[in-house]
């Protein structure tokens, strides 16, 4: 019987090692790269760093949907995955100037800017070239991958940075920024576990909508915690995007309080701790935190919903596993 006292991999009977030791090969096969470079041993350090690994748990559980769950190819995509997200913090960090990941200095903290970006790049340049290798004719799966490494979380990136202490911005282009740097790569990865394993279509665009309200609910509970949490349990500064001029979904909603307003349009880049503490007081005290947790319920819900629609596949108690890991951090 799983137990939610037992860690997200234990209740989906997903081995992590087996994750954790292809991502490690990855690296350590790699025929052009010295494993004693400061390339390998920094990729090495962000994979031995930890990490939910929730993206590659998400591609397998995806492959349980078809008729070849947990397969080699499987696997290696959840490899693939991983290595995708860890060199989007590498560029997030360094956008953000962020001086700590998971409690251990950045890696460009570790090796300054220009190597970080350039191990950063390795790392997503390589993802390419593994989705392709070995294959005559690459399969819509492997396009979809490679189309989220070159296009949407860079895109997502660059909105993020292009909207730099503009706290006017919309709804729409907030959901829009939040979609292509967080959920569409959760998303992502349950399709294309599911069309790795051969799960009929409708089942893999089920599976695609529902890791996109997972990682919409994921991104706006990281966007509230920033508010909520301290500087130990985020292991950044508390208000940290805030500092960072991104308007994150608690902002833009505070922004309707015209005391508020006012406050937030005065913050740039080279205002003062102060001013940053007080406007985290502000946001706090505007009831903007409760309507963004509102709106992360709405998404947990529709992607109940479709948990509903799957229920004919005995897999769809790893959604439900995963429903409730995610739940966790939105109350």
């Amino acid at each position: 019987m799983k137990s939610y006292n037992d860690s997200l991999h234990e209740q989906l009977n997903i081995p992590l090692q087996r994750i954790n030791r292809d991502l490690e090969r990855i690296v350590l096969h790699d025929p052009d790269v010295s494993s004693r470079s400061i390339v390998a041993q920094s990729v090495l350090e962000l994979i031995r760093a930890g990490g939910k690994r929730l993206r590659p748990m998400m591609t397998i559980v995806g492959s349980r949907f078809g008729t070849e769950p947990e397969s080699d190819d499987a696997y290696r995509l959840a490899a693939v995955v991983e290595l995708i997200h860890a060199a989007s913090l590498v560029h997030d960090d360094i956008l953000d100037q962020a001086d700590m990941r998971r409690g251990q200095p950045a890696l460009h903290r570790k090796t300054g800017i220009y190597k970080a970006v350039h191990i950063g790049n390795y790392m997503m340049s390589r993802v390419i070239e593994l989705m392709t290798s070995n294959v005559q004719e690459p399969e819509r799966y492997i396009q979809d991958v490679a189309s989220v490494t070159t296009t949407q979380l860079c895109i997502g990136e660059y909105q993020q940075m292009h909207h730099r202490y503009n706290f006017e911005l919309s709804l729409d282009e907030y959901w829009e920024k939040t979609r292509n740097k967080t959920a569409l790569l959760m998303a992502t990865c349950l399709q294309v576990g599911a069309k790795a394993s051969n799960a009929d279509d409708r089942v893999s665009e089920l599976l695609y909508a529902f890791g996109d309200h997972l990682g919409m609910a994921f991104q706006v509970r990281d966007d509230i915690m920033d508010f909520t949490k301290s500087a130990e349990q985020l292991g950044k500064p508390a208000g940290a995007d805030l500092r960072n001029g991104h308007a994150t979904l608690p902002v833009i909603l505070a922004m309707k309080d015209g005391a508020v307003a006012s406050r937030l349009r005065e913050l740039r880049s080279t205002s003062p701790d102060a001013a940053f503490d007080e406007a985290i007081e502000f946001i706090r005290a505007s009831g903007a935190l409760d309507q963004a947790l509102l709106m992360s319920h709405d998404f947990m819900q529709r992607a109940w919903d479709i948990i509903d629609q799957l229920s004919d596949f005995n897999a769809h108690e790893d959604l439900r596993t995963l429903w409730n890991y995610f739940e966790e951090r939105t109350y």
